[in-house]
């Protein structure tokens, strides 16, 4: 009796890739990702298209030089966050003013980036002021 052993490809482990919370109590799931570490600068997106084709996008831009960690907006002039939509009749552009944003895994090599953001709010401009609140793991 001859003993047959087949040998197996090894299975392929792909993260899946997200970015997702809450904007004003909303739902937000990003379904479009953008992930770039170019001249020095990170630079993480995540829109979605909502039922009236309205875009909505979450945008993070900071140095590259920043690691793991957990930043607070406030006191990180170089860490630009930005909420906006395209709505032609209410177009939004908010900046992020305060909150956290936390990385767990940033690697430029890879260009991979995990965190959160946290209890983000967004500059009293004289628009209406927005919390926002994510996970995302890009890359």
């Amino acid at each position: 009796m001859t003993a047959i052993h087949r040998h197996r490809p090894p299975k392929l482990h792909l993260a899946a890739q997200y970015f997702k919370g809450v904007i004003d109590g909303e739902d937000f799931t990003a379904n479009i990702f953008s992930i770039t570490c170019t001249a020095g600068k990170w630079t993480i997106t995540g829109s979605k298209v909502d039922s009236n084709g309205v875009t909505h996008k979450l945008q993070l831009s900071l140095p590259s030089t920043y690691g793991r960690g957990i930043y607070r907006l406030e006191d990180e002039p170089d860490i630009r966050f930005t909420y906006s939509t395209d709505d032609l009749l209410e177009p939004v552009l908010r900046y992020g003013f305060s909150g956290l944003v936390d990385f767990r895994d940033i690697d430029p090599s890879n260009t991979h980036a995990r965190g959160g953001l946290s209890d983000i709010q967004t500059r009293d401009d004289g628009n209406p002021v927005s919390n926002i609140t994510a996970l995302f793991s890009l890359g």
